[in-house]
């Protein structure tokens, strides 16, 4: 048994670490599950009375004194990994590790972060009080008799399990589609049809991959007038910069006159196209998918009274009503007005070819809940409901806005918003990105390289940098708003910064194997992609000190640069690595755990590779993530044994379907030995056989032998290369091994 009642309070004790706790009146406790919490999962425990009801796992003993909760009535003692200590109700952490802000905007420099679960106090309690629940597919308030849900999460020094206790009260931490991990390019500003598609050319003229480009506000109209034959210009409440078109949902002809064609066009080229989406005002009459929404409206009986925030109306608004003209609010509240308001939407967005929408939401301060829910923010519900709408085209979710809290790592990808160019913006990034996964956000992608630059013709320094740092983050997306003459395309930087940025982005296509793969191990084992030092090494206090150095997969420690060159034209890092055997991957360089002083020039920074690990790559591509495979290349760095996996799949089809292609691949330094497993499940890309590659560099070997397939081997200048040819990609389970000599 799992589940306790004492009074009007319960207990659910979901794994060795977790207990939810509950307090309600007339015991109308909540069994519908939250944004937040899934249910179903339960763990067996030593319970018995003693001057009340006693809770006994592994890792805690909790006791209840009976009545409401209090520090008295309700506290345990923990006894986790390395941990022992005594936490009451209402306690707050000490030392907790930091979380991640729902959005930068604005942000210049360091701000404070809010929690994130690890702590080295070894627990943390996550506050679901007060919260709505879902009754099938929608929301309502939960019972005001339900006084307090939490969660306590005790976890002592094992983070990693804290990580994987969080997948199972709330949720796997979803993986998002292959091409966000690729190169991005965005812009706010009013760019035609034949400047997209320019500037897609542009990216393979001057060898940058591209493989997403953004449409901001500007694909749809948003003026004050008007051309004869155009709808009217879109208006509605009032939101940012006094813009009464910051929602729209009718495509701006000026600019592109065949949406469709244009996006058919650069599908063609092999690059997804997204559309900004500020749905704070909904479908209005303004709108040419007005009937469309309106009958489907009607049809679901969904009737609502004029819009109760008639004193932000403005004038033009005011008249509609007054002429009985249905310009319903926007309600993320009713089921039956989203149902209708992403029908009607769609028809202009997704079925015009859009790959998934960027919820660009920020007008909460006009009703900052949802209409009818209590404690519901439209940021946390809409991420939920645009991520379940883009699983209609039968792929895997895929939503793009700003952080929603915990929980909301169900409803990838986040963006975070408009940052401040500035070195000290920079280094706080890296630092937010690196605790962010201890909050569950796992995939940030940032404006790289600042949304504002205050200085005039930009900072090149500072903006090849922040490339070096979104090249080895969860996605490289260039952002910036609208100035004349400035954007973040990195060939108009001008040299040497250009090749530099150049040089960042090959990395990425050539590292995408490894990233790819690597994201889908964390979305499977709850570890972020990037990490911390302190996850692997918690008894480390050196693993706490440096901020700005993490783990990017198993394979790779990275610190970007944060700082200006100096006069001599070289930056000095220190970076702390963790254990194992490390390479500079610039130099060559070993290193063994500890502190090292790292000097960089601008065309580098400090990347290390896991000596043994075999890390994945491909040769460079333009469309990083949804080139055919056919060439995988392991690298791997000669000191020490390791084993990696290669994942492969579409990048959009549900991972539930088990649709993929796995090869795990396994060097044995003192056996001399490389061990390849490959199986395949159902995926298919055309490749029906194709060579393996190994290049060991480092390893002092004279050749290779392989009974079942055949091989070639190779010597080259401080490595050896090892082939083999014609691998079976169709196989539903194939073992090679290769003797090395």
């Amino acid at each position: 048994m799992s589940v306790y009642i004492k009074d009007n309070a319960r207990f659910t004790v979901i794994s060795d670490g977790v207990i939810r706790m509950e307090y309600a009146e007339n015991g109308a406790f909540a069994d519908g599950e939250t944004l937040f919490a899934k249910r179903g999962m339960f763990w067996d425990a030593v319970v018995y009375e003693d001057d009340g009801l006693v809770i006994e796992t592994e890792s805690i003993t909790l006791y209840y004194k009976g009545g409401e909760f209090s520090a008295e009535t309700l506290y345990a003692k923990i006894h986790a990994e390395g941990v022992e200590t005594i936490w009451h109700y209402g306690d707050k952490n000490k030392e907790n590790l930091g979380g991640t802000l729902s959005t930068l905007d604005g942000v210049c420099g360091e701000v404070p972060l809010p929690d994130g679960l690890l702590s080295r106090d070894g627990w943390y309690v996550i506050d679901d009080s007060c919260t709505p629940v879902f009754e099938g597919d929608w929301i309502k308030n939960r019972s005001a008799d339900h006084k307090v849900d939490i969660y306590l999460f005790a976890y002592g020094r094992n983070y990693r399990l804290a990580l994987c206790d969080l997948a199972s009260v709330s949720g796997r931490f979803e993986l998002p589609r292959k091409y966000f991990f690729g190169s991005w390019y965005s812009r706010w500003w009013p760019y035609t049809a034949k400047e997209f598609i320019s500037i897609a050319d542009e990216y393979a003229e001057n060898g940058f991959p591209l493989d997403i480009l953004v449409m901001d506000m500007d694909w749809h109209y948003q003026d004050w007038g008007h051309q004869e034959g155009e709808p009217r210009y879109q208006y509605g409440y009032g939101h940012a910069g006094a813009n009464l078109g910051w929602t729209g949902y009718n495509w701006n002809l000026r600019l592109i006159p065949d949406p469709e064609g244009t996006i058919k066009s650069l599908n063609d080229r092999g690059i997804a196209v997204t559309l900004n989406d500020h749905p704070a005002d909904g479908i209005r009459d303004t709108d040419l998918v007005y009937d469309r929404f309106i009958e489907k409206l009607h049809k679901a009986g969904y009737e609502e009274a004029v819009p109760d925030i008639v004193e932000k109306i403005n004038d033009r608004e005011r008249a509609h009503v007054e002429k009985g003209i249905e310009n319903y609010r926007f309600n993320a509240g009713n089921k039956a007005y989203m149902d209708a308001f992403f029908d009607a939407s769609g028809a202009e967005m997704e079925e015009k070819g859009a790959a998934f929408r960027w919820l660009d939401w920020q007008q909460d301060y006009l009703y900052p809940n949802v209409n009818g829910i209590n404690n519901l923010s439209h940021l946390k519900w809409l991420n939920h409901l645009y991520y379940e709408n883009s699983k209609r085209s039968g792929k895997r979710g895929m939503s793009f806005s700003r952080w929603g809290g915990f929980g909301d790592h169900k409803h990838p990808a986040y963006f975070s918003g408009d940052a401040v160019t500035d070195w000290e913006t920079l280094k706080f990034e890296v630092e937010m990105t690196v605790s962010a996964g201890n909050a569950g956000c796992f995939w940030w992608s940032h404006d790289i390289g600042g949304f504002v630059d205050p200085v005039e013709g930009g900072q090149a320094e500072l903006y090849a940098r922040w490339v070096q740092f979104g090249a080895f983050s969860p996605a490289l997306r260039v952002h910036m708003n609208g100035v004349e003459g400035l954007d973040r395309r990195p060939w108009t930087w001008g040299e040497p910064y250009c090749s530099v940025m150049r040089d960042a982005y090959h990395l990425r296509s050539i590292f995408m194997p490894y990233i790819y793969s690597s994201a889908v191990e964390s979305s499977l084992m709850s570890v972020p992609l990037l990490r911390p030092l302190y996850i692997d090494m918690p008894y480390e206090d050196e693993a706490y000190n440096h901020k700005g150095t993490y783990l990017f997969g198993e394979g790779m420690v990275v610190s970007p640069v944060c700082n200006p060159l100096s006069e001599n034209g070289t930056v000095e890092s220190t970076v702390w690595l963790p254990d194992g055997i490390w390479f500079d991957y610039f130099t060559g360089k070993r290193y063994e755990k500890g502190e090292h002083k790292i000097v960089n020039p601008l065309e580098t920074f400090p990347l290390f590779v896991r000596a043994g690990y075999p890390v994945a790559t491909q040769p460079y591509t333009n469309r990083m993530t949804s080139e055919k495979l056919s060439e995988p290349l392991f690298i791997i760095y000669a000191g020490d044994s390791g084993s990696s996996m290669l994942y492969e799949d579409d990048g959009v089809s549900d991972v539930d379907k088990n649709l993929c292609r796995m090869t795990n691949v396994s060097y044995d330094e003192d056996e001399k030995s490389i061990s390849v497993n490959t199986s395949n499940m159902g995926y298919y890309d055309g490749i029906e056989k194709r060579n393996l590659t190994f290049e060991i560099r480092g390893g002092e070997y004279a050749g290779a032998e392989c009974e079942s397939h055949h091989i070639s081997f190779e010597k080259g200048e401080g490595c050896v290369k090892v082939t083999i040819h014609d691998v079976s990609c169709l196989e539903a389970s194939e073992v090679i091994e290769i003797k090395l000599k």
